[in-house]
């Protein structure tokens, strides 16, 4: 695992992220002078300096912050994927199921956070890490059902006919064809869900949940005026979200390698 992950790692070309960075860089060095320069209070724009300054300070808590959060949104990610997938799949098989599913699954993706996890604490419990998980599952798991049913379909008929004409079991259609014909499309899910899951979880810290929470840090900041703190912990989390992201991205490297990146 450690050579394969060494071997990646040399196959990454350094000039790919450096668009990326200079612009992160403008962007933060532009921050700090317009802050400066227009004396704006922090109350409603911190300095870059003064928010690095609080998260080297508050490592600590925010460590625990991300623990707590971070395993709500991890679990729910998880948890959301799969069912989501298997779902997917099983629409894929029977007609009814998925003409039934994909109206569903539109309706309750417009539905936001906000109303479900009120909901959810309710029926959960407000101190259950399961209500928080509950969320993140519901927000990942039809975007992930939707992207299922779109790349199993996405094999070509030609594909489908050369099985049939080898007489091949469903399972083994279903492994060499229509499983690696979806995989971008399931990857590409689990790219939109890496920030949603992390999103949906400070969300529903925020009506309820642990009080090391992220969401419920970033409340009590917010009503003590402790606004860099704040920015500090959003921080925190952005780079939780980067971290997830990255490790999908990582990880569909490996799984499609005949994809470019």
């Amino acid at each position: 695992m450690t050579a394969a992950l060494l071997t990646e790692v040399r196959r990454l070309r350094p000039p790919s992220a450096l668009p990326a960075a200079l612009t992160a860089l403008a962007v933060l060095v532009a921050w700090e002078v317009v802050v400066r320069v227009f004396a704006i209070r922090p109350i409603l724009l911190p300095a870059p300096s003064a928010i690095a300054a609080t998260f080297v300070a508050d490592v600590p808590r925010l460590v625990r912050a991300l623990v707590v959060t971070g395993r709500a949104a991890l679990l729910g990610f998880v948890l959301g994927s799969l069912g989501g997938f298997a779902v997917g799949a099983a629409a894929t098989r029977w007609r009814v199921l998925r003409e039934g599913l994909i109206p569903v699954g539109v309706v309750f993706g417009a539905v936001p956070i906000v109303a479900t996890a009120p909901i959810f604490n309710l029926w959960l419990g407000a101190l259950s890490i399961w209500s928080n998980v509950a969320v993140v599952a519901l927000v990942v798991f039809f975007p992930m059902m939707i992207n299922t049913i779109t790349g199993l379909a996405s094999a070509s008929d030609s594909h489908r006919e050369l099985m049939r004409s080898y007489a091949a079991p469903q399972r083994q259609v279903f492994a060499k064809l229509l499983l690696p014909a979806s995989l971008p499309f399931v990857f590409g899910a689990l790219r939109v869900s890496a920030a949603l899951s992390v999103i949906a979880a400070v969300v529903s810290d925020f009506f309820g949940g642990f009080r090391d929470s992220a969401g419920f840090f970033i409340k009590t900041l917010m009503a003590n005026a402790d606004y860099t703190g704040s920015w500090a912990t959003v921080v925190a989390l952005c780079l939780f979200g980067l971290l997830l992201y990255g490790a999908v991205a990582l990880a569909e490297r490996w799984s499609v390698p005949w994809k470019e990146q």
